[in-house]
């Protein structure tokens, strides 16, 4: 998937909706995540890198939008 087609898929997804996304970490590994995004109480710092809370550890991650493999929900 390219960027745009991420933005569009996660603005169709919108926020507090469960999701499961597969991208390519820095490190090259392939990592599969089911997360969901919450509405940012400030500005977004980076537009290039989606922060969600990953519901498996209960923690805040992030990902790149050109790393994205797959998206689903």
């Amino acid at each position: 998937m390219n960027s745009t087609e991420v933005k569009h898929t996660l603005n169709q997804i919108g926020y507090n909706r469960v999701f499961v996304v597969i991208f390519m970490k820095v490190d090259g590994t392939q990592r599969q995540m089911r997360c969901m995004m919450e509405k940012p109480e400030s500005g977004i710092k980076n537009p290039d890198v989606v922060p969600v809370k990953d519901l498996d550890k209960g923690a805040w991650r992030s990902f790149r939008l050109d790393s994205v493999l797959s998206i689903s929900t």
